[in-house]
């Protein structure tokens, strides 16, 4: 049989034990992260990205707000373009060579598309990185360095692009080096 004080005491350690493992009255339930205006912003940005895929086009492609910097050949039949606006940032837009019978100039898909925002002081978004001992330069990056160096490996962020598809995946940067886009100049 258990006596009234045992009782009293198992009751005391439950309630103490309760309270311990209870949260604070002054804890708050997480609340969903509010869409900040940047966010907001890179939503924006990536619907205008996405607004290219299927898109065909012949010879090169205009996009009307943006200079295109450079591009070419990836890897046959996937080509890359970088175009920056006035703002820096970057937009990449990936394509497949489709073949057209008897056609006078080549033609084009869109496949895939990135925008980078403007990169911090002292780094370059590069669309010529490779990853050894493949030589193939289908990486992209963020990279900074000293402009002695011809390539860069401190790398910050880092895309790859699909030599089936064209797809662009993001990857971790750990041995991609990219070029310095100041090299010899």
């Amino acid at each position: 049989m258990v006596s009234i004080r045992q009782l009293c005491v198992l009751i005391a350690a439950c309630l103490t034990l309760s309270v311990a493992l209870a949260p604070p009255a002054s804890a708050k339930r997480k609340q969903p992260p509010q869409k900040t205006e940047e966010t907001q912003e890179d939503s924006a940005e990536v619907i205008f990205g996405k607004s290219f895929l299927g898109k065909t086009y012949d010879d090169e492609l205009e996009v009307e707000g943006w200079e295109e910097v450079d591009g070419g050949l990836v890897a046959p039949p996937i080509y890359v373009h970088r175009y920056q606006r006035e703002d820096g940032t970057y937009l990449v837009l990936t394509s497949r060579e489709v073949s057209v019978a008897n056609a006078p100039v080549a033609s084009f898909v869109v496949v895939d598309a990135l925008v980078v925002p403007k990169p911090q002081k002292d780094v370059q978004f590069s669309i010529a990185c490779m990853l050894a001992p493949d030589e193939t330069l289908k990486f992209m990056g963020e990279a900074a360095g000293s402009e002695q160096k011809e390539w860069w490996t401190d790398v910050r962020r880092a895309w790859e692009i699909s030599l089936e598809t064209g797809l662009i995946a993001s990857v971790k940067p750990k041995g991609i080096r990219c070029t310095n886009a100041s090299w010899g100049q």
